[in-house]
């Protein structure tokens, strides 16, 4: 009897993935060092709230539509593809920015790491997940579900925190909201690697899926930030760089 072929094994798009989802957050966080020192929009947003919330109102619909018609954009010519995905990837960029106030330096820097850190972690759990199979792992429809649910819930709750006046309640909340975003994203690198996850038939499909991890992790990302700056503004710690280098590498001579 002749020995049945095994059924081709499928392309992995995990790692195509990655590199959409990197090179998104890289020009991310760009854009948020770059707008965070330019003060008139500083101003701008600061006296005007409510634009922020229009910002959060236009978001959610671009991602949900963005979304609900990929399937439709991606057979369209490929100018119509990057103006979609560009506005899309803009609108959702800015509407976490919390452009009314500005993080330290060193909120920055440290988010920075704390992110990519989380993406070595996420990458770890995942290739652990498949290869004992199990873990944290998901549907495709739950995953896209979820990502956007966990980005408009850090969004919101990013916008709103830029309102209260007490840095003891802010700090919490922001938290909570890292922590969600944490999680979600090991959850979604485990999901990734699930068979059939990606639909084989959609050469673009890692874009999206890679446009949603970006958009998770740049959640995560803002989170740090302003959870960081919350932090060092409770505790009441210097938090400009040039300062702490000093006192780390030149206290001594100064003394």
């Amino acid at each position: 009897m002749l020995r049945e072929n095994p059924p081709p094994r499928q392309k992995s798009w995990v790692g195509p993935t990655y590199k959409v989802t990197i090179i998104m957050l890289v020009i991310g966080q760009i854009q948020v060092s770059i707008i965070m020192e330019i003060s008139p929009l500083k101003e701008f947003f600061g006296e005007r709230f409510y634009l922020s919330l229009v910002q959060f109102v236009i978001s959610f619909l671009s991602i949900q539509l963005y979304g609900f018609f990929y399937n439709i954009i991606a057979k369209k010519p490929m100018w119509v593809r990057v103006l979609a995905g560009l506005w899309t990837y803009e609108v959702n960029t800015m509407s976490i920015m919390k452009p009314a106030k500005r993080a330290p330096y060193i909120s920055l820097i440290l988010s920075f790491f704390l992110t990519f850190a989380m993406m070595i972690v996420s990458i770890i759990y995942g290739n652990k997940a498949v290869k004992h199979q199990r873990g944290l792992f998901t549907s495709r429809h739950k995953v896209i579900l979820w990502s956007e649910r966990i980005f408009v819930l850090t969004c919101f709750g990013i916008i709103v925190c830029a309102e209260m006046k007490r840095v003891i309640i802010e700090f919490p909340t922001l938290l909570i909201y890292t922590i969600l975003s944490s999680v979600f994203v090991v959850v979604f690198a485990a999901s990734m690697r699930r068979p059939n996850f990606y639909r084989q038939e959609s050469d673009g499909d890692y874009i999206l899926i890679g446009q949603l991890y970006y958009l998770n992790f740049f959640a995560l990302y803002m989170g740090y930030v302003w959870t960081t700056a919350s932090f060092l503004e409770l505790m009441e710690w210097n938090a400009d760089i040039y300062d702490i280098f000093v006192q780390l590498f030149y206290r001594e001579n100064i003394e």
